[in-house]
């Protein structure tokens, strides 16, 4: 049986969440359901089309009560129109026009908590099923008060989409080596901080490593700054966003994520593929992907010592580098995207029982979503 499933997002440019539900929607349509991504528009636009995904543009702010109206009524038309079987919102403002249009004309609605650090994280509640995007993610939720009945893990897996498989641009740079690389929004949840007072911190027992920092945001000066500071300025770079992060994971020797809070982050994934050695830090789903140490190495969060100890370990010791970058590209057939996109039908079967316990998606291989219940 086909499923006609409508994403929400308000955009499709960069961002981990824009970046899933992407893939999980062209993986959706070469299942051959029929598929629909409702969005403000992007750059991604063009590769969900010709995966045959349709793009409707949807402007969804909810900015003021006149905007919120004129919303909700284009989604509404939208859903009068296509008659999907179930809305997928990927944030906030599509959580609360699906709810709105979806209780109106008896549509389920799934909603998919990327990023429970945001204030208004609690609106993704409104879902009929609500997903999780790691099991650490899970018991965070329920102690933020989502209801234990209505919430299901799905952990996260990109790996093998056609976006990341997609041929990259050439390179236009090449990375000093060996090099440390974190890569993310210059925020300061990403903890770029704590890497870059690690490096300092461990810089002079290892001279022959460089310290590159990929991507941009709203603390880049303020971390220019420091790395000015740092006493070892001259080998800390700042390269802005990439487009395309394999070209810089390719040359990386030790990736690191120092997140203060982290549900999933796509990149510890894609920084394991290319065969980086993985430095994180234990938050949210971090550990959960490093296999709780097994194929890289976790340390607490704020901790830019513990963080230095766990890079100058591998900085110094070929044999232990070699093993950690080895053992990153095992054990990844988990995160492809094909196990993530047919746990999400098994979801999207139990969103629509909700509405209608009578209804079944029967006739699809719906697999087991991985958390639901209280197993977790």
């Amino acid at each position: 049986m086909t499923l006609s499933v409508l994403h929400l997002v308000n955009h499709c440019e960069h961002g981990g969440n824009v970046h899933l539900a992407v893939d999980l929607a062209c993986a959706q349509a070469a299942q051959g359901h029929r598929v629909g991504f409702a969005s403000g528009g992007g750059r991604f636009v063009a590769l969900l089309e010709r995966c045959g995904v349709r793009h409707i543009r949807l402007e969804q702010s909810l900015r003021t009560p006149a905007r919120t109206a004129r919303a909700a009524a284009s989604l509404a038309s939208l859903c009068r129109r296509d008659r999907p079987d179930v809305l997928h919102a990927h944030m906030m403002s599509g959580a609360v026009l699906g709810r709105m249009v979806g209780t109106l004309l008896g549509i389920p609605l799934v909603t998919t908590v990327h990023n429970s650090f945001d204030r208004h994280a609690w609106l993704m509640r409104l879902g009929d099923r609500v997903v999780a995007v790691s099991r650490a993610e899970r018991e965070l939720l329920l102690a933020r008060g989502f209801p234990d009945g209505r919430l299901d893990v799905v952990v996260n897996g990109t790996l093998g989409s056609v976006r990341s498989t997609e041929e990259p641009t050439p390179s236009a740079f090449r990375l000093p080596r060996p090099c440390i690389t974190t890569l993310s929004g210059l925020e300061r949840r990403k903890g770029v901080h704590d890497v870059i007072e690690a490096f300092a911190r461990v810089a002079a027992s290892a001279p022959e490593w460089r310290l590159v920092v990929a991507g941009d945001g709203p603390e880049r000066q303020a971390l220019e700054q420091q790395a000015a500071r740092s006493g070892c300025a001259d080998r800390i770079a700042f390269i802005g966003h990439v487009e395309t992060p394999s070209q810089v994971l390719v040359q990386t020797d030790i990736f690191v994520l120092a997140s203060a809070a982290e549900p999933f982050g796509l990149g510890i994934l894609e920084a394991r593929e290319a065969g980086c050695a993985v430095v994180g830090t234990r938050v949210g789903g971090i550990a959960e992907q490093l296999d709780h140490d097994r194929h890289g190495t976790t340390v607490p969060p704020g901790r830019p010592d513990l963080l230095g100890d766990a890079l100058l370990r591998l900085m110094t010791d070929p044999a232990a580098i070699a093993e950690a970058r080895r053992s990153a590209r095992q054990g990844l057939a988990y995160y492809r995207i094909d196990r993530m996109a047919s746990e999400y039908l098994a979801v999207y079967d139990a969103a629509i029982r909700v509405r209608n316990p009578a209804a079944r998606t029967g006739g699809l291989n719906l697999g087991t979503s991985s958390g639901r219940g209280k197993s977790g």
